[in-house]
């Protein structure tokens, strides 16, 4: 027989004669295999409508104490998906109402049964809800699409801002890396025209004064190209790191000296606090040196006048994916300058970012602080800035006293 043709049917009916009267009349609905379960409590009933397999329940309108409107209500709380029918002793078109309102399929009176109503009530029933499963799925369905879409729509709109802030940023970057390409190579042209027009007639002093200002603007420019093709090799991975064992105390003492006339022309003052007379690592000496040149560069670029900075060595540990702790060193740059917008205190080492406290028109190519990130982070280490309490920033940097493999590039 046609598994279409199989019947499991729930009757919850409170009174034997009626179930036996009813149980005749689905015995001889033709062309059916059905099977008949039969409960009688209010109590079975409800534990029934929550385990049971059956394709449709008939449920009495009187059960006792109950109603069964009590249990359609129990049976949509629980879901349900079966077609229930209500059977009652008499018409009520009010109970009726009642019956279809609270999730009944159909509502049936009892001395109106006989075999082929109950054949017909039995398919339409099953007929519509297969049709209202088929809609909730298009609707589940539809629900989840959209759900998907709105994802969809706002990691667009994150990724569209993205986008529009990169473009923002290297728009600046451009104008600003114009600018500053652009005033040294006027420079270059101008004291060389100069020095070329007159050459007979001008003071070797004055000529010796136009090649100065022509080296200084030459290695301007250097130095920008050097950070352009620098950022270039760490984005590819061209980048090889010489990993060599060196004091890092000595190398900060030598930067700070390459930097006395900076800090004379502003009467800043620079104090250097180390506990320990050696701090011996592992590091590319060139790449640090560019790191610690770049942060004191900007600790004195952005401290006002007759101010004091502070450069830092202290012992640290860094913190491995797997947990355990390695030994390192972090090295600090203190300024007395602006600070830095608390939400910027990363983005800042983004290319072609600049703090927005310290970002013009006229200078900068957010591109420094990207690159001593990229090379701190080729050491395995990490970097980072925060706010002073008393006004300013300070910069850090933590690096492994010994580098693994993972660490040489």
């Amino acid at each position: 027989m046609d598994a279409h043709n199989k019947l499991n049917i729930l009757l919850i009916e409170d009174d034997e004669d009626d179930y036996l009267i009813t149980k005749r009349y689905i015995n001889n609905i033709p062309d059916k295999q059905i099977t008949l379960d039969w409960i009688s409590s209010f109590a079975e009933a409800k534990q029934a409508l929550a385990t049971s397999q059956h394709d449709i329940c008939l449920i009495d309108y009187r059960l006792g104490e109950n109603t069964g409107l009590e249990l359609l209500q129990y049976a949509e709380e629980i879901k349900y998906r079966a077609p229930t029918i209500i059977l009652t002793g008499q018409a009520d078109h009010e109970t009726d109402i009642e019956a279809t309102e609270a999730g009944a399929s159909d509502y049936l009176v009892k001395a109106e049964l006989d075999s082929r109503q109950l054949e017909r009530t039995f398919r339409y029933a099953i007929k519509m809800q297969r049709t209202m499963d088929r809609l909730r799925q298009a609707r589940d369905s539809l629900e989840e699409e959209i759900g998907i879409r709105k994802k969809t729509e706002a990691e667009l709109v994150v990724a569209m801002k993205i986008a529009e802030a990169a473009t923002i940023a290297k728009a600046e970057f451009l104008s600003n890396m114009s600018h500053e390409m652009r005033t040294p190579m006027h420079a270059i042209l101008g004291y060389a025209e100069l020095g070329a027009s007159d050459i007979e007639d001008t003071p070797k002093e004055k000529l010796g004064t136009y090649f100065t200002r022509i080296t200084s603007s030459g290695q301007r420019l250097m130095e920008l190209i050097t950070t352009l093709l620098n950022l270039t090799e760490l984005d590819s991975g061209h980048r090889e790191f010489d990993m060599q064992e060196a004091d890092l105390k000595e190398i900060i003492e030598a930067v700070a000296a390459d930097h006395t006339s900076k800090l004379h022309d502003k009467s800043l003052t620079l104090e250097i606090k180390a506990e320990e007379p050696f701090y011996i690592a592992q590091f590319d000496i060139v790449q640090i040196m560019q790191v610690i040149n770049g942060m004191l560069h900007n600790a004195i670029r952005y401290t006002p006048n007759d101010q004091q900075l502070t450069l830092c060595l202290n012992p640290a540990e860094l913190t491995n994916n797997d947990g355990t702790t390695i030994e390192a060193i972090t090295f600090s740059v203190s300024d007395q300058g602006v600070g830095i917008p608390e939400d910027e205190l990363e983005s800042i080492f983004d290319a072609f970012v600049q703090s927005t406290k310290t970002k013009t028109g006229a200078g900068g190519t957010g591109l420094g602080l990207n690159v001593c990130k990229k090379i701190i982070a080729g050491h395995t280490g990490r970097i980072w800035a925060e706010n002073n309490p008393q006004g300013g920033a300070t910069f850090h940097f933590t690096i492994p006293l010994i580098q693994t493999p993972s660490g040489n590039g």
